[in-house]
């Protein structure tokens, strides 16, 4: 894969891994534009309708990174069909150009049927400081009950190598959750930092047909963009972290009616009200929007991106978990406002009683 190409995909997941991985999945990429321009689909697997991606009758160009793949015109491998092998192809038959509606590997994986070879594995890394630091633990499988490994309540950054992960703050999956799709995540953020208690890998066949990119590739990772969103109004309900551009958030698991609000942890993000930054978009600054229909994505939230790295200054800090009145204080036990904090609306002469005695690592 070439330097070029690979940046495009780190949209989703590192090149490193890309590359490290393909010998084990078959793979192919569509381009919108001969000689690669454009936007890109990645397949992975039989795909028998491009159109669930969003990408159907528009490729021109194609790379076949691994495996032996049958592209055709129609639904389901009917229609016009060719056999590509690996390799670059800047620009397709006039026969298959912007006509391509189905593809699948045949040959030396094709007893794989399934939309991802590797769906339904992942690995994480949890690192029990911010900045990949401290000791660490790593998983492959679920893990109902972090209490059995000693790393309860102690995950403060992660990696995420391969699969889409959720971190819960209760044991079995309860209490308060949040999904990280692969990347570096050097710190979980407000409401997560040193406060999970389980972790389980996403299997949902839904995110199964395609890795989608479409425009530029994200900041680098020295300036990284980051944003949660929530099913709920002001930050509640289920939550996703998000830190590569989304072409379609109805893919993200956020219930029937997506996102409702969001907080901006860095960067500069654009939110379009249709997949594939279509539709009303808006620029979202780092910091807290409670409700999405407010700035005008009352349709809902149906793509978005990173446009801008972290600006110089800090993003305001995160609203206290307990309710606190406006002459109120809140303590944090770690710095920038993150692990377990509490509001202080009154003189309080000992804090062991609320067990936070010498925890206190920044105040607001």
């Amino acid at each position: 894969m070439t330097a070029r190409r690979c940046a495009w995909h780190a949209a989703f997941a590192a090149c490193a891994l890309l590359l490290g991985g393909a010998a084990g999945a078959a793979e192919i990429t569509f381009y919108e534009h001969p000689d690669y321009g454009g936007a890109q689909v990645t397949l992975r697997g039989w795909t028998p309708s491009i159109a669930a991606t969003g990408f159907n009758y528009r490729a021109s160009s194609v790379v076949v990174d691994s495996g032996r793949w049958e592209v055709c015109t129609e639904p389901d491998f009917r229609g016009t069909c060719m056999t590509f092998v690996r390799g670059d192809y800047p620009a397709l038959d006039a026969r298959l150009d912007h006509r391509v509606a189905s593809a699948r590997e045949v040959g030396s994986y094709g007893e794989r049927h399934e939309a991802y070879n590797d769906w339904g594995r992942g690995r994480i890394e949890l690192f029990s400081r911010p900045g990949f630091a401290g000791p660490s633990l790593r998983l492959e499988r679920d893990q109902p009950m972090f209490r059995a490994s000693g790393f309860n309540d102690r995950a403060a950054s992660l990696v995420v190598e391969s699969g889409v992960w959720e971190l819960c703050t209760s044991e079995s999956y309860g209490g308060e959750c949040r999904r990280y799709p692969p990347g570096r995540y050097a710190d979980l953020g407000y409401g997560m930092s040193s406060q999970v208690s389980s972790a389980r890998l996403v299997r949902s066949v839904e995110d199964a047909p395609a890795v989608l990119a479409y425009g530029p590739p994200p900041p680098p990772p020295t300036q990284p963009a980051r944003i949660v969103l929530y099913e709920d109004l002001r930050l509640a309900g289920r939550s996703v972290a998000i830190a590569a551009n989304v072409v379609d958030a109805e893919r993200l698991g956020l219930g029937e009616d997506g996102a409702s609000s969001a907080y901006v942890e860095s960067g500069t993000w654009q939110a379009c009200s249709r997949p594939g930054f279509g539709g009303h978009c808006v620029q979202l600054a780092p910091g807290r929007y409670d409700n999405l229909a407010d700035i005008g994505l009352r349709r809902g939230l149906g793509s978005l991106r990173a446009i801008a790295p972290t600006p110089a200054a800090p993003p305001p800090p995160p609203p206290a978990r307990l309710a606190a009145r406006a002459d109120a204080v809140v303590l944090y036990s770690e710095s920038d406002f993150a692990g377990e904090n509490m509001a202080v609306g009154a003189d309080i002469p000992e804090l062991d009683r609320y067990r936070f005695r010498n925890r206190a690592a920044r105040w607001w």
